[in-house]
């Protein structure tokens, strides 16, 4: 049985921890309206933010995303694709698929970031399997407010988090935060 793969675009990208490290891509189901968060590090963030308002590669430093579409134009192979395939830890990853004198190749489980910038870079789509999207998506809890699951938030937002849980005297959170820190060490 063929597995369903939705497309998704990048929505935005915006700031997640207060002292501008982290960032977030927000990536939305291209038909539908289930939103995929993938956390990224400021200098990925700002690249792809740029890659998404057009500025030509020669206007930015050469990334390497440049330098790998460089070699593919030189070795006549083209990236078909950037498939989100895990959530682990706070990372996301991904599958690029790309193609070469007409045969099709898999590179394996790279940072989702790094593939987002690849995906502008190409103009390929974006894809992730229905199933680990219906696990993955932010949903909405009311007042414009969203949960997101707990194994696509970093460690240091996980701390960030059980600080603010503990100063609000929400032990049940912090508990439960607490806890997820200690799984991951």
């Amino acid at each position: 049985m063929k597995e369903t793969v939705k497309e998704l675009v990048v929505q935005t990208v915006s700031k997640c921890t207060a002292d501008g490290a982290a960032y977030m891509a927000v990536l939305r189901e291209k038909d539908g309206k289930r939103i995929l968060p993938v956390l990224m590090e400021r200098s990925d963030a700002f690249l792809l933010l740029m890659r998404m308002k057009g500025v030509k590669s020669d206007a930015l430093p050469s990334s390497m995303a440049d330098i790998m579409r460089a070699a593919f134009v030189q070795c006549s192979m083209t990236i078909e694709e950037v498939r989100i395939a895990a959530v682990e830890g706070g990372v996301t990853y991904c599958h690029v698929l790309y193609s070469q004198e007409g045969a099709f190749h898999m590179i394996r489980y790279c940072k989702a970031s790094d593939c987002l910038i690849l995906a502008y870079t190409f103009g390929c789509s974006v894809t992730i399997s229905e199933a680990l999207l219906e696990r993955q998506y932010m949903r909405e809890v009311g007042d414009g407010m969203y949960s997101i699951p707990v194994n696509s938030v970093n460690i240091e937002a996980l701390k960030e988090a059980l600080q603010r849980a503990v100063e609000e005297e929400n032990y049940e959170l912090a508990s439960q935060l607490r806890d997820e820190i200690e799984r991951r060490k």
